[in-house]
């Protein structure tokens, strides 16, 4: 009698996992759940809680490690996630013997998919708060056009594709055979699959996109607007083409379940905007009149999205569609905001790698058996690409955009990201698409991807040019010409302060003023991603209803609105409010673009520290104090840094302002803005000039001849504008022109004092000083370079003032026979003059009041 063959049980159960046609049943030991210790002889993989946290470590810390080797390259985290992924599956670290079999086993899978689709749930839920349907809907015509030609083309590459693919199906299978019924058996479905693959190909990647467009500094431009908008209204052709393919898969059981499905669809979306959105549009109109999110509110909303995605998924389409549908059907407010913030951190960093971990171990380059569909495939995906960029061309081209913003918007609608993943891990849990195709269409996506950042760095970047205009500083031979300030703003309360310097540098209508005011918002992730939107929007667009907007557009609005009030109410005015939204490491790229393309002659930039009640300074971002740094390094014109100690709650009757002198660059830009305070009637001003007594030059005698005309030829100027001003009746306050000859630091500090014990509100100082030998051991215990010794010392707390302090770096122009030459100005900007009168030959008093 012959011996039975002994067959592996593993191997059996491997291959009946695999097998197309199979009814998963699985034993676990209930007892394996937890172990009772390494010391007792138990190993941790046999047991299935130590197992799933030894998988989310192993997944998290190769993600973030192939996402840090990328890092150098620019590419979107979406990249090193689909890597991460691959690099565990059977490709790479599959191909080791008995990893997968140790790390990945295959009665670990169920578990860990699972977990993973609990994320992509609650993932799916936050994509859908941050869409706004009313959003969608105000894009604009130009977003329409660009959404549907950047969605059609691709569709129907991918609907034809799919039928194509059909015919050749049986060659799929990956085990060679090629019969009908072979083919019946695999994962296609002849109505889904060319629906399935058309939605895959016209996806865009919202959060990717959002994130590329912020790092690419085209927030605040017609290109960046209009992809935003069009992938808001790609994403949603997409969602529907994924659920008109789901319900079609439904058609192998007949036409009724298909109807059904769609019918589910239908209902869910019913139930969420006319029961859900209610309800929570009561809640944040409670929220917006100061009512807190509660605790309670948060978990029925965290419940509810799980309830809908049980419905969506016993309905027949998919539990990510129910939460997607959830998502959209809460207000993208405080309520929005406070429910994303609780579950993103955790869902982003820990639960979603878990889904892309899944989608690499289901990646096989050992499935693709069918050369000719494989290529196909690849053919297509990167013809629909191709196409995306044309029809964008073409629209861009119909609106008499330039060729390469069209160029750009095509590239940044080929953004792929989880949605396209999304869309390929259902099609194969539905059984509409091959493992071929999966692979082949995984791998597609990640290079198109790839290649959309260098190939958008190549379009922008000779877009990129060099402003040139001449007006850089604040002096300027022409008193009357239009001066441009931008004003950078990092939340509502830094606004008092700012249109405060304002008014007290405009004088009156004699010399117009353009605001240009840009707020600065952090981008920080994905929940910053519809700010996009409204980066350069007008505040007039801004919907009155609170509960629509987030924390941060609030403030946006709030900000507008007090610059629009602002050139309402002061002659010579003219103000408009920007957003830039970017990283912090990057956003001075932002503040120097603006300032050019504004040709601005001041920047000015909100201290890094707020006041607090007791008179301290408080950090309010530590990333603020190298962002204005950088400005300073990189800046096209004048920057103003100002340290605010309540200098926005002084009355308009008048501000007392104190100018320090010491010589220089940096100090001329003092004196050029005293020549403006002059003629404004609310100022009091003194300007106080050092001179050090016994004192070296540093330098070459020619150099400091130089310095010391130019030094004079702008207080002389100041001075004859003050005597102009006063014999006509009009100007400020009062004026007053010191000059104190000191030996050293102790000195110079006790005549600060002097004039501060007058009582002042602003004091306004250069960053470098033109006395260095005065300040030289002052630098040794700075604790905020970027304000210099004066300006550091008059805001630290030792000083005990509360005034507030303006610090005031000149434009450094890169030759000094440029701009300079051509203006018959001296090295820095100022008109050749003679030495200043004494002190005596100007007079204090009253210099009249506004007309």
């Amino acid at each position: 009698m012959a011996a039975t063959a002994v067959a592996d049980p593993l191997a059996e159960l491997w291959n009946h996992t695999m097998s197309a046609g199979r009814s998963d049943l699985f034993c676990f030991d209930t007892r394996k759940i937890t172990m009772t210790g390494i010391w007792t002889g138990d190993n941790p993989l046999d047991f299935s809680l130590p197992l799933l946290l030894f998988q989310i470590i192993l997944v998290t810390a190769t993600t973030r490690a192939v996402a840090l080797l990328l890092a150098p390259l620019r590419l979107p985290r979406y990249i090193a996630e689909i890597l991460a992924g691959f690099l565990l599956g059977p490709s790479v670290l599959g191909r080791v013997p008995h990893f997968s079999d140790i790390a990945f086993p295959v009665r670990s899978i169920f578990i860990l998919e699972s977990m993973s689709l609990i994320g992509l749930v609650y993932y799916t839920f936050t994509i859908g708060v941050e869409i706004e349907l009313h959003t969608v809907l105000r894009a604009g015509f130009r977003s329409f056009w660009f959404a549907a030609a950047s969605a059609l083309p691709p569709f129907l590459v991918g609907a034809v594709t799919g039928y194509v693919a059909l015919s050749s199906a049986g060659d799929e299978d990956g085990g060679g055979t090629t019969t009908a019924a072979k083919a019946g058996q695999h994962f296609l479905n002849r109505l889904s699959f060319p629906v399935f693959l058309g939605a895959t190909f016209c996806s865009t990647a919202f959060s990717v996109l959002a994130r590329n467009i912020a790092e690419l500094k085209l927030a605040g431009t017609d290109v960046g607007q209009l992809s935003i908008s069009a992938s808001l209204i790609n994403d949603t052709f997409a969602w529907a083409g994924l659920t008109v393919a789901t319900a079609l898969a439904h058609v192998r059981y007949g036409m009724v379940p298909c109807l059904w499905t769609l019918v589910s669809g239908v209902l869910i979306v019913s139930a969420s905007y006319l029961v859900v959105r209610p309800m929570l549009v009561r809640l944040a109109r409670r929220v917006a009149e100061g009512e807190v999110v509660s605790e309670a509110h948060e978990c029925w909303v965290l419940v509810g999205v799980l309830v809908a995605a049980l419905v969506a998924d016993a309905g027949g389409t998919h539990a990510i569609f129910g939460a997607f549908v959830f998502g959209l059907a809460v207000p993208n407010g405080p309520v929005g905001v406070a429910i994303v913030e609780k579950v993103e951190d955790f869902v982003v960093g820990t639960l979603l790698p878990l889904f892309f971990a899944m989608s690499g171990l289901r990646t096989d380059t050992a499935k693709i058996t069918s050369t000719p569909a494989a290529v196909l495939l690849m053919v297509a995906a990167l013809a629909a690409a191709i196409l995306k960029v044309a029809a964008a061309v073409g629209v861009a081209a119909v609106f008499g955009m330039p060729l390469l913003d069209g160029t750009s918007i095509g590239l940044l609608l080929n953004t792929k990201g989880i949605i396209e993943l999304i869309i390929l891990n259902i099609g194969r849990n539905k059984r509409i698409m091959s493992d071929q195709s999966f692979t082949v269409l995984v791998f597609m996506s990640a290079l198109i991807t790839a290649l959309v950042t260098p190939l958008l760095a190549l379009v922008v970047k000779p877009a990129r040019r060099l402003v040139f205009y001449k007006r850089r500083t604040i002096a300027w031979p022409q008193p009357d010409a239009e001066f441009h300030v931008l004003a950078c703003v990092h939340m509502p309360r830094d606004v008092p302060a700012l249109l405060t310097l304002l008014d007290v540098a405009s004088p009156s209508d004699r010399s117009p003023v353009a605001v240009q005011a840009l707020h600065l918002i952090e981008f920080a992730g994905r929940s910053s991603a519809l700010l996009l939107i409204n980066a350069s929007a007008p505040s007039s667009s801004f919907e009155h209803s609170a509960h629509r907007r987030s924390q941060v557009e609030l403030q946006f609005k709030h900000i507008a609105h007090a610059f629009m009030a602002y050139e309402e109410n002061v002659a010579g005015v003219s103000a408009r409010t920007m957003a830039a939204v970017s990283p912090y490491a990057t956003m001075h790229d932002d503040v120097t673009s603006a300032a050019e393309e504004r040709h601005s002659a001041l920047i000015l930039l909100p201290f890094h520290k707020h006041r607090l009640v007791d008179g301290g300074m408080e950090v309010f971002h530590p990333a603020i104090q190298p962002l204005n740094q950088s400005i300073q390094r990189f800046s096209p014109c004048t920057v103003g840094i100002l340290v605010d100690r309540g200098l926005g709650g002084v009355p308009g009757a008048g501000c007392r302002v104190a100018a320090l002198f010491f010589g220089g660059r940096d100090d001329r830009e003092v004196a050029a803005l005293a020549i403006r305070m002059v003629y404004n009637p609310a100022v009091d001003l003194t300007l106080l000039r050092f001179a050090q007594k016994g004192g070296s030059f540093t330098g070459t005698e020619f150099d400091a001849l130089k310095e010391r005309k130019a030094d004079d030829g702008i207080l002389r100027e100041f001075l004859d504008r003050a005597n102009s001003v006063s014999a006509g009746g009009g100007g400020g306050a009062g004026v007053e022109y010191r000059e104190r000859g000191v030996f050293n630091a102790s000195e110079m500090v006790a005549q600060i004092r002097e004039v501060e014990a007058l009582g002042k509100d602003l004091f306004v100082v250069g960053k470098v000083p033109g006395l260095p030998a005065l300040t030289a051991g002052m630098a040794e215990w700075s604790e905020c370079p970027e304000l210099g010794p004066i300006g550091d010392l008059l805001s630290s707390r030792d000083f005990q003032t509360t005034a507030s302090v303006l610090v005031v770096q000149s434009y450094a122009r890169p030759s000094a026979g440029g701009i300079s030459a051509e203006l018959g100005l001296g090295g820095d900007g100022v008109p050749a003059a003679g030495r200043p009168p004494r002190p005596d030959q100007i007079r204090r008093g009253s210099l009249g009041n506004r007309s």
